[in-house]
């Protein structure tokens, strides 16, 4: 069952071992690579366990991943805005990108480059968008 916050479709399969050592994450295909990482389009996906966080690591440099997050999470009501704007089918979901910047250190979510994924495909995306409305760093809450 998914967490709060969790996209609704296909659920990747939950580890408990690194994407890197396992055999059943999701795999995922961004045709074009992400930003600043064109070559880079294989990749692996899969829940951390007992969060609402994802995991992604490349295929094509293991030293490369990411760690995100639905950006409902971080803004709700990101995904039905993207999706009004037409650059979101449905089904498909949404997830930004996590950092840590600063001291003391904060989570700071990607909303200008969500990754758009769609599960039936297993593939996706990723947007930019230039609009005050998807900052690069939005603040990610702690959870209460």
């Amino acid at each position: 069952m998914a967490a709060a916050g969790r996209p609704s479709g296909p659920e990747p399969a939950i580890e408990e071992e690194p994407v890197s050592h396992s055999a059943s994450a999701s795999a995922i295909v961004f045709p074009d690579g992400l930003v600043g990482l064109p070559n880079l389009v294989r990749h692996r996906l899969t829940t951390v366990p007992d969060t609402d966080f994802f995991e992604i690591t490349s295929d094509d440099d293991p030293t490369i991943g990411f760690i995100a997050t639905t950006a409902d999470s971080v803004r709700p009501g990101t995904t039905d805005l993207l999706r009004k704007r037409g650059l979101v089918n449905e089904g498909e979901w949404v997830l930004a990108i996590l950092a840590v910047h600063g001291e003391p250190p904060a989570v700071t979510a990607n909303l200008a480059g969500p990754l758009v994924l769609d599960m039936d495909k297993a593939t996706a995306r990723q947007l930019v968008l230039e609009d005050p409305e998807f900052p690069l760093q939005a603040p990610v809450a702690e959870p209460s």
